[in-house]
């Protein structure tokens, strides 16, 4: 396959991405995985390596302005979230990127792409933006991506919970984000009693009790990840 049917084959990534590369070359150096590299120093490595510090600083500075009340140990915990390797992977899904990685002989396409892989070619994807464009470019296409997942972070307070596993998972499952919803509040005030139901594309709606909003929240989200795991 030379680099022009190469270069065609990834026109539909740039549809959903919302960007033309200036550089086609740089397109493509960005999702030739290592293992099909002919370089001795891989392109996608070294774009790996840029767009990771570049992701950073996206994030970083969304977070700061978009919260300016939250304290810095809450941003470090929705930033680590945020830029974590299986985030990057989610979105690398949602975007189809594995449909667009060029792969050596040595991987078996024909499986499930490890999560490794689709986190550092989003990265190295990320680099080759920035490199083609600018920072606030690449900035504008980056929050468009993630911003699903931080509007989403919003309410939660603690991001290891069974709400955020249920996300995580609904997510790389290319569903809609689940949506909690109150059927009833039950109980005297000094000791209410709520039902709360969790509704995902697919699956039965699940209730669950809980002594607050949240605990019945989190009760929902952990029979629903069990319903979803068992499928």
């Amino acid at each position: 396959m030379n680099n022009l049917i190469k270069e065609e084959r990834l026109k539909p990534l740039e549809e959903i991405i919302k960007y033309n590369f200036q550089d086609k070359k740089l397109f493509l150096k960005s999702l030739i995985h290592t293992s099909a590299s002919k370089e001795k120093i891989s392109s996608m490595e070294r774009f790996e390596f840029l767009g990771d510090r570049v992701l950073g600083l996206i994030i970083s500075e969304e977070l700061f302005i978009r919260y300016p009340n939250l304290k810095e140990g809450e941003l470090s915990k929705k930033y680590s979230f945020l830029v974590q390797r299986s985030t990057c992977a989610i979105i690398a899904k949602k975007i189809n990127l594995e449909d667009f990685i060029i792969l050596g002989k040595s991987e078996n396409i024909n499986q499930q792409i490890k999560k490794s892989i689709l986190s550092n070619i989003m990265e190295a994807l990320i680099g080759a933006i920035f490199l083609d464009s600018d920072y606030n470019t690449t900035k504008k296409i980056v929050i468009s991506l993630w911003d699903e997942i931080i509007v989403s972070l919003e309410k939660e307070n603690n991001l290891l919970n069974p709400k955020s596993d249920l996300q995580e998972k609904i997510l790389s499952m290319k569903k809609k984000l689940p949506e909690y919803n109150l059927i009833s509040t039950e109980g005297e005030d000094h000791n209410p009693s709520f039902t709360i139901s969790v509704s995902i594309d697919g699956f039965k709606p699940v209730k669950a009790v809980g002594k607050s909003k949240q605990e019945a929240e989190k009760k929902a989200a952990e029979k629903m990840l069990k319903i979803i795991s068992d499928e």
